[in-house]
């Protein structure tokens, strides 16, 4: 063979040896993770596909034999247009048992994915008076990210956000507990039933990964106690046999303005009534959401509060607690009503007639007249509070004093 000819193969050799791996799909028929002394995880079938890493990396990646470093560096590392695992069997040190079916992530790179879905989650909690379950229907996240993932692993800040997506959609689930203080020959047995329905959550993030906006929705969630429980037979008497509501989040953040206003922060209870705060922070640098742990924390208290608000609307339950404790006391609604007006007529005497508290309690004075809305803002009577000092406060009449508070009309909030 002519020494050119063998020259050029030698060549070839060398820069394909010295070029990345080329993507292929890879198989594990399972892989299990250690967690802890007793714990792990153990993942069937996974399935890479079009994947950068070789077999014996990913098998080290989901075998846990890597160190923590190696680990994140890997993560960072990893690109793959799909993965798919059938099932994943976790076992928790304290024995707690879960199952995730069909997880499947799509277009995984830099750390995160363009979605990533699971079918569904099952889990057992053991315990001696009884075992309690879970279950989990469909969640699917878009444009999932692990930014801090990796760092963590690494051995960073443990407190660093650590994953954030743009949308998810929850199908909702359903948790079963035992009430200890019930027997389990109880009439309508003796278990604690929670229960989520179909909810969403929104995100917008800048380019740095601080969170602009969420809007966020938790619909049909409910508690529902055994009937002959402590808890079930209160309800019952207040013509609740369960507790159901509906929640949401909504925030917005101005990096530029420095300021984040929470919308709403809402939990409307059937037929009992719904609460719902918001307020608005300025002086907030983004450092508070992307900073380690030290600046996060500083970030937060140098920020101000600028306003809160906190409003109350009553759909049945005031009127119903007004009905048992004049039957229990033998009196009437009204006779119940006018010692209650009493008590909160000699609050304002309790901080040396503080304006805000005074102001506080001819608002609620009035809802107790005519329990419709409660609307209350504070703010600082001399301008923004600091969060600092809401975080700590030495002296509560000094504190009381420093603020205003504002009412709005009965039904008017």
């Amino acid at each position: 063979m002519p020494l050119h000819f063998r020259a050029a193969i030698a060549l070839s050799c060398l820069l394909l040896a010295a070029a990345p791996a080329r993507a292929a799909d890879i198989t594990l028929d399972q892989a299990v993770l250690a967690a802890g002394e007793k714990g792990k995880v153990t993942f069937k079938n996974v399935l890479l596909t079009d994947c950068n890493l070789s077999q014996s990396e990913a098998a080290s990646l989901f075998s846990g034999a890597l160190t923590r470093e190696e680990a994140g560096a890997l993560l960072e590392r990893l690109t793959a247009k799909q993965m798919k695992i059938p099932e994943t069997e976790i076992l928790t040190a304290g024995g707690d048992h879960y199952i995730l079916h069909d997880l499947v992530a799509d277009n995984i790179a830099k750390g995160g994915a363009d979605s990533l879905t699971l079918a569904s989650v099952d889990g057992v909690m053991p315990d001696d008076s009884g075992d309690a379950t879970l279950h989990s229907g469909a969640l699917r996240f878009q444009n999932l990210s692990l930014p801090g993932f990796a760092a963590a692993l690494r051995g960073a800040d443990l407190g660093l956000p650590t994953y954030r997506f743009a949308h998810l959609n929850w199908d909702g689930g359903e948790v079963s507990v035992v009430d200890k203080g019930t027997p389990a020959g109880a009439p309508g047995g003796n278990r604690i039933l929670m229960h989520a329905g179909l909810s969403q959550v929104d995100q917008t993030f800048d380019a740095d990964g601080a969170q602009l906006s969420i809007d966020a929705r938790f619909n049909d969630l409910s508690v529902k106690m055994p009937p002959q429980s402590k808890g079930g037979t209160t309800l019952t008497a207040f013509g609740y046999p369960e507790v159901s509501a509906d929640a949401h989040v909504s925030g917005a953040y101005d990096a530029a303005a420095k300021t984040y206003k929470l919308a709403d922060y809402s939990f409307d209870l059937r037929q009992i009534g719904k609460i719902a705060f918001s307020s608005q922070f300025s002086g907030l640098d983004k450092t508070a959401f992307l900073g380690d742990k030290e600046a996060r924390e500083q970030a937060v208290q140098a920020a101000n509060i600028d306003w809160a608000q906190i409003d109350v609307t009553n759909s049945g339950l005031f009127d119903k607690i007004v009905a048992f404790v004049a039957l229990s006391q033998g009196q009437s609604p009204d006779q119940v009503k006018a010692q209650w007006r009493g008590v909160v007529s000699q609050a304002p005497l309790l901080f040396s007639g503080a304006p805000a508290i005074g102001v506080t309690a001819r608002a609620v004075d009035r809802f107790i007249v005519d329990p419709k809305t409660l609307t209350l803002r504070v703010k600082g009577k001399d301008g923004p509070l600091k969060l600092a000092d809401l975080l700590h406060i030495t002296d509560p009449m000094a504190f009381v004093a420093r603020l205003d508070v504002t009412a709005a009309p009965v039904g008017k909030p």
